[in-house]
C-alpha cells in the first residue's frame, strides 16, 4: 500500500474507532449511574452553564472547514433542547448571575445556553429550535465584526491549510516562522495563540500570501439588525470584547480598549443590557478581570471546565462546552453534561 493508502487507511480506523470508543464510554457512564451522580450535583447551589459556537448541516460545516469542536447540527442542537427539557432547569444566564450574587438558590439541575462570537447560523438554525422549546440563551459577540465578511483568523487558517500536505504545510510554517510540534491543524492553532499578537500577525500575512482562502469573502456573522432580531425573541446580546484579541497577549491599554469599546458599542446599539462577557479564546488572568471589572462588567464566563457557583468570582465563572463530536447521542450528552465538572466552595476545594 502507498503511503497516501496508509494515511487515508488510518483515518479512517480513527473516524470509526473514535466515536465507538465515546459510545462506549458514554454508555458506561449511563449504566453505571455515574452520569445521574453527576447531575446530582446540580443541587441548587450552582449551574451548567453550556458553552456552544456554531448551529450548522454538516454538509455546511465541512465546506466551511469549520472545526469539529466548534458547531452541532441542527438536528443535534434541537436533540440537545429535548434532552435538557426532560432533564435540567434552563434559565438565563443573566438570572443565573444574578441568584449567584444574592445567593438566592437555583432550581436543581440548572443550567444556561450560552454562544461564543456572533454566528449567523445561530439566527438561521439555533433561534428556531431556542423558539420551539421556549427556551432563553446569551449570544456574546464581537463588536467590530458585526456584519463584516468572514469569519475569524481561527477558521481562516484552518481553510487556507485544509487543502495542503503535510509536506506543504511543515514548509508553511518555516516560511513563516512558526515552530509547532507536529504539523496537525490542532497544534498550529494552538502556537498562533500563544504569541504575541503583532507576531501573530506577521505569522498569518505570511500565510495569507502563500496560500489560497477557498471562501473567498462570505458574511458569516451577524449584522446588527440580525442582533435585534434575535433579542426581540428572548436572545441576550452581549460581549465578547471588540475585536477577539486574545487579550493576555495584549498591553493593559489594550485590553481596556476592547472591553470597554465593546461594551459601549453594544448598549449604544440596546444590548448588553446585562453586561456580560466571554473571554476571547478563554483567555484571561487576574488583571484582566480587574479590568474588566472597572470598565462595568458585571460578570464574564470562561473556558475552564466547571460549574458555575457562588464561590466563584462572577468575572471568572467557568463553562461546559459542547460540540457535535461528543455529544451527539443522549448518553454521550449525559456523561459531559455535567460530566466532570464541579463547583468550588467557598474554600476553594471542589463540591463533592
Amino acid at each position: 500500500m502507498t503511503a497516501t493508502g496508509d494515511r487515508s487507511a488510518s483515518a479512517t480506523l480513527r473516524a470509526w474507532v473514535g466515536p465507538t470508543l465515546r459510545r462506549g464510554l458514554a454508555w458506561s457512564h449511563a449504566l453505571s449511574g455515574r452520569s445521574a451522580r453527576a447531575r446530582r450535583r446540580l443541587d441548587g447551589s450552582c449551574a451548567a452553564v453550556l458553552m456552544y459556537h456554531r448551529v450548522l448541516p454538516r454538509s455546511e460545516a465541512r465546506r466551511l472547514h469549520v472545526e469539529p469542536g466548534m458547531y452541532v447540527t441542527p438536528e443535534t442542537f434541537a436533540r440537545h433542547l429535548g434532552w435538557l427539557a426532560d432533564a435540567f432547569a434552563v434559565l438565563p444566564l443573566p438570572e443565573i448571575v444574578a441568584r449567584l450574587e444574592t445567593g438566592d438558590p437555583l432550581p436543581p439541575r440548572a443550567c444556561a445556553i450560552s454562544f461564543d462570537d456572533g454566528w449567523r447560523d445561530n439566527l438561521d438554525h439555533a433561534l428556531p429550535a431556542l423558539v420551539a422549546r421556549r427556551m432563553p440563551a446569551t449570544i456574546f459577540v464581537v463588536t467590530d465584526r458585526v456584519g463584516t465578511d468572514g469569519a475569524f483568523w481561527p477558521d481562516e487558517v484552518a481553510r487556507r491549510l485544509a487543502q495542503e500536505t503535510t509536506g506543504r504545510r511543515v514548509a508553511l510554517l518555516d516560511a513563516a516562522r512558526l515552530t509547532v510540534e507536529g504539523s496537525s491543524l490542532d497544534a498550529i492553532l494552538a502556537a498562533l495563540k500563544t504569541m504575541p499578537a503583532e507576531d501573530r500577525d506577521a505569522a498569518l500575512e505570511r500565510l495569507r500570501y502563500e496560500t489560497r482562502d477557498p471562501i473567498g469573502p462570505e458574511r458569516e456573522l451577524l449584522d446588527w439588525t440580525e442582533l435585534d432580531r434575535l433579542a426581540g425573541s428572548g436572545i441576550a446580546i452581549e460581549s465578547h470584547s471588540a475585536s477577539h484579541a486574545i487579550l493576555t497577549g495584549v498591553s493593559r491599554d489594550v485590553v481596556q480598549t476592547e472591553l470597554a469599546r465593546s461594551l459601549a458599542t453594544l448598549q449604544a446599539h440596546g444590548h448588553a443590557r446585562h453586561a456580560l462577557l466571554a473571554y476571547p479564546s478563554g483567555a484571561f488572568d487576574r488583571g484582566i478581570v480587574e479590568i474588566a471589572r472597572s470598565v462595568g462588567y458585571r460578570a464574564a464566563v470562561t473556558t475552564e471546565v466547571g460549574l458555575a457557583s457562588g464561590a466563584d468570582d462572577p468575572l471568572a465563572l467557568p463553562r461546559v462546552a459542547v460540540h457535535e463530536d461528543i455529544a451527539r447521542t443522549r448518553a454521550e450528552f449525559f456523561r459531559w453534561i455535567p460530566g466532570s465538572a464541579r463547583a468550588r466552595t467557598a474554600k476553594g476545594a471542589d463540591r463533592r
